[in-house]
């Protein structure tokens, strides 16, 4: 690897660390981390020009690292691999960390429809689970309840009047076991509402068996939302990412069918804390009715 980092970047290390993020190296006091690239090499440029962005706004996210060839990209054995300049931030994020990430993103952007990418992703799971759910009995006894909570969601998202809400740059997927090293990440950036990364941390803190009721408090009272966004965040709690995440791992064989026990062991503790939103939404805005709720 010292060869490839030689060659492509001009960078002459003395040591080259490896772990599960990638290739570390120091050179002149500076941190960088070689790492390959999973996403679809064509969605690159756009993750170029968003941290561009965030760093031209004075706002930290690890800098990418051109090649000699000017390149974002580079391909290893057909691989295609990115440098970044780091700063291994070993802490676990915290709600503060979420809430301060939050940066307006490029303004004249269109919003995502939440409610047509669930749909489309419900009629694919439905689809796949007709096809391949005979192997797992499990999945298949908890599938409905959780297409069902999907459902609910998309409703909810739909019945809103759309709103011009800012948006924000936020992640693709956030987690309470993500490191600062992967908040700054450029390559998890998306743009989004800016409830997506606290929904979406706070329902991963929950199934790892933390008590969320301070932080979920904390966030309500704390930050100016819509009314908009307060739907929205709300939807994306209904909505069950960490079902379908694990679904996928375990239908492709990459975990054990008794892992989505963590998950549908919790199913009334869960209720109680959409119900929990819900309620403490009636005591101030005006509320469509939803029944399992009721």
């Amino acid at each position: 690897m010292k060869n490839v980092i030689n060659y492509y970047y001009n960078l002459y290390p003395n040591n080259i660390h490896q772990n599960e993020k990638g290739y570390y190296f120091v050179v002149n006091q500076t941190k960088y981390v070689f790492t390959k690239y999973f996403d679809d090499p064509k969605n690159i440029q756009n993750i170029y020009n968003m941290h561009l962005h965030l760093i031209n706004s004075n706002f930290y996210v690890h800098p990418i690292i051109l090649n000699v060839q000017n390149q974002i990209l580079t391909y290893i054995n057909n691989e295609p691999y990115i440098l970044m300049i780091t700063v291994y931030y070993k802490n676990k994020i915290n709600i503060n960390d979420i809430i301060y990430f939050s940066k307006p993103a490029n303004s004249g952007l269109k919003a995502p429809d939440w409610g047509e990418l669930w749909a489309q992703k419900n009629d694919y799971l439905e689809y796949q689970i007709s096809m391949l759910g005979q192997k797992h009995p499990l999945i298949r006894e908890s599938f409905s309840y959780y297409i069902g909570l999907g459902e609910t969601a998309i409703q909810l998202v739909n019945s809103l009047e759309k709103s011009n809400v800012p948006l924000v740059y936020a992640h693709r997927r956030i987690s309470m076991n993500d490191r600062q090293y992967d908040l700054y990440n450029p390559l998890n950036l998306t743009i989004d509402f800016q409830v997506r990364d606290m929904a979406e941390y706070l329902k991963s803190r929950f199934f790892s068996g933390e008590d969320i009721n301070d932080d979920l408090t904390y966030y309500l009272n704390n930050t100016k939302l819509s009314t908009y966004e307060y739907f929205l965040f709300l939807a994306r709690i209904i909505y069950p990412t960490y079902y379908f995440d694990l679904y996928e791992e375990i239908i492709t064989d990459r975990k054990n069918d008794e892992e989505i026990k963590k998950i549908t062991d919790k199913v009334s503790d869960f209720e109680k804390i959409i119900k929990q939103i819900y309620y403490y939404y009636k005591s101030f805005l005006p509320v469509t009715r939803i029944d399992w709720l009721e």
